[in-house]
């Protein structure tokens, strides 16, 4: 028995001896192909094998579709992103923490009530955003690139380190001092090898390290995944990332603005959605984003336009209904509805608060 134990150490040993690096003998999709035509996009700490199990996850033909899918409907955003970094001087491969945070969807909201595209909670919009009864600015991708791009800059100035800054954003900065308080190094990779920070946290940076290199390198990978750099040097940056503005003083329809322009409403709105209201601010000033060459025209329309006048608000109680609302107060249910952004044949909530047009 003890003979045929030696002789299986020996077999193994010799086995080890021949394979001296089993990751050489990894299939080729799994690890970079190593073509001289192929220049590698560097991405920090790329190579740690906390990165390397995101990325080996998105590799997988499901994980890739996926992500292909999610990159090549954010191309407005993106190419808004990545102008901001460029000239902010910020990290390139910021322009993924969209997809870890919201897949790039300027309405994604969380089980914890983060909202937006860049995930901010109520209690960090201050002071980077507004959010009242008319405005949510967290659902505006341009606004909120903004308030992020700013928040991740203050992070970096607070921690001095990027991996920080960036976990920062996932745990808070308050979370993160207290975590760096109970370490012995000033390190992103130590913290979470001592578990001194959440598994949310420490999954964060790998991630997005993971998805900018897999996506930077994907000829090298053996991937197809959409990277938008010719929409971006063609200057199609001008068409999706660039716009005109005009101000207001009064709450106008931002689908009857679109409507007197002869514009798609859809396409206003879109680039409006912050107004959750379906219009501007009752009073003080708003701004109204339009696309690029259209500021005139707005003027224009906004001459034939009154503005909407609301002189109180109803706080809806148990049996009412739009028709008798309308009824009451003397406007038309169509009115009603647009005024407060609902379907005619919406279902009213108690205590729901409608905003009364005039007449």
């Amino acid at each position: 028995m003890k003979n045929l134990l030696k002789k299986r150490i020996l077999l193994f040993s010799l086995f080890i001896l021949a394979f001296p690096s089993f990751s050489e003998n990894l299939p080729a999709e799994n690890k970079p192909q190593e073509h001289s035509d192929i220049p590698l996009v560097s991405v920090p700490d790329s190579s740690r094998p906390e990165v390397d199990r995101f990325r080996q996850q998105y590799m997988q033909p499901k994980w890739i579709k996926l992500l292909g899918e999610y990159l090549e409907t954010a191309l407005p955003y993106r190419l808004y992103v990545r102008k901001e970094l460029k000239e902010k001087n910020l990290p390139f491969y910021l322009e993924y923490l969209p997809v870890v945070e919201s897949n790039y969807n300027p309405r994604a909201k969380s089980r914890s009530g983060a909202l937006g595209m860049w995930q901010f909670m109520e209690n960090s919009v201050y002071p980077f955003l507004t959010l009242n009864e008319y405005v949510d600015e967290r659902l505006d991708p341009w606004k909120s690139t903004d308030a992020a791009l700013k928040k991740l800059r203050d992070n970096y100035n607070i921690f001095g380190d990027w991996n920080l800054a960036i976990g920062a954003y996932n745990c808070g900065a308050g979370a993160m001092a207290k975590a760096l308080k109970k370490s012995s190094k000033k390190d992103y990779w130590h913290l979470c090898e001592n578990n001194l920070l959440s598994r949310q946290t420490s999954d964060y940076v790998p991630k997005l390290l993971a998805i900018a290199d897999l996506v930077e390198n994907c000829e090298a990978y053996g991937v197809s995944l959409p990277k938008h750099h010719d929409e971006y040097e063609l200057l199609e940056i001008e068409k999706q990332a660039a716009f005109d503005y005009i101000t207001v003083e009064a709450a106008y329809s931002i689908k009857q603005l679109a409507q007197e322009m002869r514009i798609d409403s859809d396409e206003l709105i879109r680039l409006n959605p912050s107004y959750i209201k379906g219009f501007t601010l009752p009073e003080g000033k708003s701004e109204i984003r339009l696309p690029l060459g259209m500021a005139q025209s707005a003027k224009d329309a906004l001459s034939s336009i009154e503005p909407i006048d609301l002189p109180f608000k109803y706080t809806v109680k148990k049996g009412d209904s739009l028709w008798s609302i309308s009824r009451t107060y003397g406007v038309s249910v169509k009115s009603l509805c647009e005024i407060n952004d609902i379907s005619e044949n919406a279902i009213l909530r108690i205590g729901k608060i409608l905003y009364i047009p005039s007449k």
